[in-house]
């Protein structure tokens, strides 16, 4: 009896490949284009429930595959949020004005206040850009402090599982790691004393008087939540292709999801 070939493994990339390659029958004239989207949306189920076989690799290699996904996103991530705009030219992640200031500009605003609130709102975006470099001593310390028993769960979890499980576990211990950073900055973008000439405004305005706002804290807040964000997005590229990223390991592990 002839040995029997096993089928080959069809990887998300190899079925992107075949559903756009030209001329293997998968792009059918009009009249079969109703197959051909149910065929599509049929191989696009299969791809996003099949289960990555993670058989034959140990504990200790699916623990050094998740440390290093996050140190290579920690990476890409505090990169991308401290370059300029990083942060003010996003959308996702810019930092808005405090609450009590946002739903009354416009009354802020016709008593000669919108320019300093203009200025605050970029000068915030603009001191969490400053701070997102250092970022990345305190979220890899962070990373290999991480107990990963359940290395396996966070790989087959969704896209952002990794980033997820290390904001769970350690993002009050890496805010306050970040808090000096984000002050600093603040200081350093002239920020904090924009805020001091809002808040000397504001006590000759009767319903603002007695409000008294955290500036940092809400700062250290806001640049935590883009920190988290650009990292989960990073773990995601990082999953659809992790081909020249990493040792060998790493590649290992990750080419099976």
């Amino acid at each position: 009896m002839p040995e029997r070939v096993p089928p080959a493994r069809i990887t998300r990339r190899r079925m992107l490949a075949l559903l756009l390659v030209p001329g293997l029958g998968l792009v059918s004239p009009a009249s079969a284009r109703a197959d051909w989207w149910r065929f599509g949306q049929d191989m696009f189920m299969s791809l996003i429930t099949r289960r990555p076989d993670l058989s034959g690799l140990s504990t200790a290699e699916l623990i050094e595959a998740v440390h290093e996904a996050l140190v290579i996103a920690t990476h890409a991530a505090s990169e991308t949020l401290s370059r300029r705009n990083g942060f003010y030219g996003n959308p996702d992640v810019r930092i808005p004005l405090p609450e009590v200031l946002a739903t009354t500009r416009r009354s802020l605003g016709r008593l000669g206040m919108a320019a300093p609130l203009g200025a605050l709102e970029e000068r915030m975006s603009r001191a969490a850009e400053d701070a997102a470099w250092e970022a990345r001593e305190p979220f890899i310390r962070a990373i290999f402090a991480l107990d990963l028993e359940d290395a396996r769960s966070i790989l087959l979890g969704p896209e952002d599982a990794a980033t997820r499980y290390l904001e769970q576990e350690m993002r009050p211990r890496l805010t306050e790691a970040m808090r000096p950073a984000v002050e600093n900055s603040l200081g350093t973008v002239d920020a904090l004393s924009t805020y001091g000439e809002i808040e000397s405004q504001m006590r000759d305005i009767p319903f603002l008087a007695n409000v008294r706002l955290d500036l940092v804290g809400h700062v250290l807040e806001h640049t935590m939540d883009g920190l988290f964000h650009a990292l989960s997005e990073e773990e995601a590229r990082l999953r659809v292709d992790p081909f020249g990223r990493g040792t060998d390991v790493f590649q290992r592990v990750f080419s099976r999801l």
